[in-house]
């Protein structure tokens, strides 16, 4: 059974592929806490890292997620597949959509055949946006009346990439979606 949760915002923060080891690796930076000030709420796609992490965050906003390889284990982060609904929207979020069989590849991302189907399948109804990790590379389309976005990482980008994250905003049953860079 997927988890299902309801939450009243208007706007999110999206954040994945982190890795926060306080003390023995990569730790939260002042300009990424910065840039979540204000959000409603923190959703976080897996590898994460260490618990700490996810209660540093949990001062800005409530967080609530999926985990990755790279998580310790915690309640808000326990589940593989998660279903949220905000704003009269349902959000599907995962950590690798390909391992999950929602996607034929993640990067570039392509979907799986029958990409709606696939969703309401995994997610046990129609979902408007999936929200996936693991490439620690920033993308956002519109795939057939769905989105699909990856925040890409705010501490470790893939080469190439700037660290990011993803603001979601909520308004009049319509989901906007900015890649927030990280400088």
């Amino acid at each position: 059974m997927v988890a299902s949760q309801a939450f009243e915002a208007r706007t999110i923060a999206v954040l994945a592929d982190c890795h926060i080891h306080p003390g023995g690796g990569p730790d939260w930076s002042e300009a990424v806490l910065q840039a979540l000030a204000g959000v409603d709420l923190i959703v976080t796609l897996g590898d994460m890292g260490e618990a700490a992490g996810l209660d540093r965050l949990a001062r800005i906003a409530p967080v609530v997620g999926v985990i990755g390889a790279d998580d310790q284990p915690d309640p808000r982060t326990a589940e593989t597949l998660r279903r949220l609904s905000i704003g009269g929207l349902s959000l599907g979020c995962v950590f690798d959509p390909a391992a999950a069989g929602l996607a034929a590849s993640t990067e570039p991302f392509a979907p799986a055949d029958d990409w709606p189907a696939a969703l309401e399948a995994a997610f046990g109804g129609p979902v408007d946006a999936l929200l996936y990790a693991s490439t620690h590379r920033p993308a956002a389309a519109e795939i057939a009346g769905r989105w699909a976005i990856n925040p890409g990482s705010a501490l470790l980008p893939a080469e190439g990439s700037t660290p990011a994250f993803a603001r979601l905003s909520f308004a009049g049953g319509r989901l906007a979606c900015e890649i927030v860079a990280i400088s």
